[in-house]
């Protein structure tokens, strides 16, 4: 495969995981940052039950991937947790802010193990 239609599978799931995420956003109305938990979650797992199935399937390679990771990529936020974890410190309390960093990395992390579990 050419390097350049690799790149373009990798847009092509990074346009479609940033469109959903923006949907889903509008979708899920809150004070709290929930959303953006929601999408980083659910990432972590789709990214979690593709390397898993990886991992256990023959013949795939990880350029022939490019699609999903391209997708997980444009679908979680870093970029917005940050912004919000840092609105919940000055608009809210530390422990707002706090909790929203243990709750993400906690579901992350283990929404991530569960996919490599269940593949």
């Amino acid at each position: 495969m050419s390097a350049l239609y690799l790149h373009a599978i990798f847009a092509i799931g990074g346009g479609l995981g940033a469109v959903l995420r923006h949907w889903l956003a509008q979708q899920i109305t809150s004070d709290l940052p929930i959303a953006t938990l929601i999408v980083n979650v659910l990432g972590s797992l789709i990214l979690g039950l593709w390397v898993g199935y990886l991992g256990g399937a023959q013949g795939i390679s990880p350029e022939e991937s490019r699609l999903i990771f391209g997708f997980c990529g444009g679908f979680t936020t870093f970029s917005s947790f940050a912004y919000q974890t840092l609105d919940l410190h000055r608009n809210r309390t530390f422990a707002h802010a706090a909790g929203n960093i243990l709750l993400s990395l906690l579901l992350c992390w283990g929404a991530l193990w569960l996919g490599l579990v269940l593949t």
